[in-house]
């Protein structure tokens, strides 16, 4: 029996976001000490290596170019600008309602910045790469430009298949991030609604891309500036 391609393309994403963003965090967890900056760019780099190999390999399978992943340089300006937006009423909802709620300098997310601060700058830069490289460059180009630009290309029902693939896009890409709480989960749900949406506005990956590394940059700081 032929597997519809569909089917198919949906396992190769489902097996490809578990090999491509849950092994490397895992064999960091079990292999290296918390901090170690080579680890962390290590990580990084085998996140996006690993996605843009697996997207290559699928695109190449079905005919279809980058630009089907929303990578394409123009109107990059508006993107940009647009990205930027977005992060200041996210900093408000985060550190000003979401943050405190759940604990504020005792939440472990606060904690392990902190950590990461207390290591050194090589520490904290090698996390501000994994947050840029490993979340706001492979992660976008894996949850948006593939699963909502390339995969609904491939359908029969090219519509249908986009609206599946945000509700996917949304919630698988909260389950990985491993939420600990409502209100985690709450706030990693509202950073794929951003980003999806801005893919959907946009169909290009320049504003998911900018806005999901500025947020992780801009975040970073604003721990280090309140509870550092």
């Amino acid at each position: 029996m032929t597997i519809p391609v569909p089917v198919r393309s949906a396992g190769v994403f489902l097996a490809g976001a578990i090999i491509c963003f849950v092994g490397p965090p895992l064999a960091m967890g079990v292999f290296a000490a918390d901090g170690v900056p080579a680890v962390l760019v290590a990580v990084a780099a085998a996140e996006l290596v690993s996605a843009a190999a697996l997207i290559a390999w699928w695109l190449r399978r079905h005919g279809l170019t980058r630009r089907s992943l929303g990578l394409t340089s123009r109107h990059w300006r508006r993107d940009m600008l647009i990205a930027v937006a977005t992060v200041p009423p996210r900093l408000l909802l985060e550190f000003g309602v979401l943050m405190p709620a759940a604990g504020g300098e005792a939440n472990p997310e606060i904690q392990e910045i902190l950590r990461m601060s207390a290591a050194g700058p090589a520490a904290l830069a090698a996390t501000l790469f994994l947050g840029i490289v490993g979340g706001g460059i492979a992660e976008e180009l894996y949850f948006r430009g593939f699963l909502l630009g390339a995969i609904p290309q491939r359908s029969a029902r090219p519509q249908v298949t986009l609206w599946v693939a945000v509700v996917v896009s949304v919630v698988l890409f909260g389950l990985l991030h491993l939420p600990a709480s409502a209100l985690d989960a709450l706030s990693i749900t509202v950073a794929g609604l951003v980003y999806t949406g801005l893919f959907l506005a946009t169909r290009r990956l320049t504003a998911p891309m900018v806005a999901h590394a500025l947020w992780n940059a801009a975040a970073l700081c604003t721990v280090l500036v309140i509870y550092g």
